[in-house]
């Protein structure tokens, strides 16, 4: 048995245009591309079919696992996107896994995740089952997948960090090699994450990408609240929530995130309708 195997499944390089190898070229680092932008919605649709589900199948269900399925389903239509680059060349990833941010204590100092696989085969409620049980181990169990990174990362003086940091994302997305010596999941952080600072109060806050994780898209939602809007000429109360976006310009352009915008409206206005 190899000690290293694949960390990420993917498909063949896609064949970029000019203009993306030069971004590709221009940018050294995740943190440099960094494009950001902000959406506030009208969540009475979602609102009303997750209330639906819970009474249906008694599953509870948040905004936070709303978005990550909404955001999983947008990938899956638009895979162009779902990406991961490596040596000046762009991979299309086989399934779009979605990592949400989990306070791992309950003072909140310390941040851990999980990934959903393949979140765009599974319905609503399987998510958010699926991250309930995900986010008990995690606060019951020391956050298992994790732990031996954390400790290694614990005991190292702070200047060090940033160079072993550097290292596992070379090794597990640069060259695509996964083994239980570096002490994280396979493929870490999937397609891309969800973080939720609603439930800390906050209506809107943008989160940096996190350069190790190679992921480009990252998701952060606001706290609902009832906004004054005009629908039809009329103002009306409406639940709001302000979603912020950080994502990699290198792999995101602003097509994209146009085609990506009108895929969420449509499932916004229609969840019931459009999600699997």
């Amino acid at each position: 048995m190899s000690l290293f195997t694949k960390n990420v499944h993917y498909k063949g390089p896609l064949r970029l245009s000019a203009w993306r190898k030069v971004a590709i070229g221009t940018w050294r680092t995740v943190g440099d591309p960094s494009v950001y932008s902000m959406m506030d919605i009208d969540v009475g649709p979602a609102v009303a079919y997750m209330d639906k589900l819970k009474n249906e199948l008694g599953v509870k269900i948040t905004l936070t696992h709303f978005i990550g399925k909404l955001m999983a389903d947008t990938l899956g239509r638009h895979p162009d996107i779902n990406c991961v680059l490596r040596f000046g060349r762009l991979y299309q990833r086989k399934t779009v896994d979605v990592f949400y941010q989990i306070a791992s204590d309950d003072t909140g100092k310390d941040l851990s995740g999980t990934v959903i696989r393949e979140a765009e085969h599974k319905s609503l409620p399987e998510i958010a089952r699926e991250l309930s049980l995900a986010a008990r181990e995690i606060r019951e169990k020391g956050d298992p997948g994790f732990k031996k990174m954390k400790a290694t990362m614990g005991g190292l003086p702070g200047f060090l960090s940033r160079y072993v940091l550097d290292f596992a994302g070379f090794m597990l997305y640069t060259l695509n090699l996964w083994s239980p010596l570096l002490g994280a999941p396979r493929d870490s952080f999937g397609s891309l994450m969800v973080t939720s600072v609603g439930s800390l109060g906050i209506d809107s806050a943008f989160a940096p990408l996190v350069p190790y994780s190679r992921c480009p898209l990252l998701i952060t939602v606001g706290a609902v609240r009832d906004m004054p809007v005009v629908v039809d000429g009329q103002i009306v109360i409406r639940p709001m929530v302000r979603l912020c976006a950080t994502f990699d310009h290198r792999l995101i352009d602003g097509m994209h995130a146009s085609h990506m915008v009108r895929t969420m409206m449509k499932i916004f206005k229609n969840p019931e309708a459009e999600l699997k």
